[in-house]
């Protein structure tokens, strides 16, 4: 799965179903600096640490019990690796260079 955020600004979230991949994708570069800072800050080595509340918004899905519990699954199962904060509820996607 990965965040799109469009050239107009909009960020929608793409192939929520892979829960076995987070990242951020951009139209355009520079996109993600500026429209992700409502749910989103910056990390180390071109990350961004998410609000896991605003993906599971953005998902279209927060109703769908099933995809819901596979989220927090995937955020629990890579927090070892350092890619979630389950006590802040937050998920670290590397943005995609095109």
């Amino acid at each position: 799965m990965y965040l799109l955020i469009s050239i107009d600004g909009e960020i929608s979230l793409e192939e929520s179903d892979n829960m076995r991949a987070f990242s951020i994708a951009e139209e355009a570069q520079g996109l993600a600096a500026k429209h992700l800072s409502a749910i989103a800050t910056p990390a180390e080595d071109n990350h961004f640490w998410l609000d896991a509340e605003a993906v599971i918004d953005l998902s279209g899905r927060a109703d769908d019990r099933q995809w819901v519990d596979g989220f927090w699954d995937m955020l629990t199962k890579v927090e070892a690796y350092g890619y979630s904060d389950m006590e802040k509820r937050r998920v670290k996607a590397h943005l995609e260079q095109s």
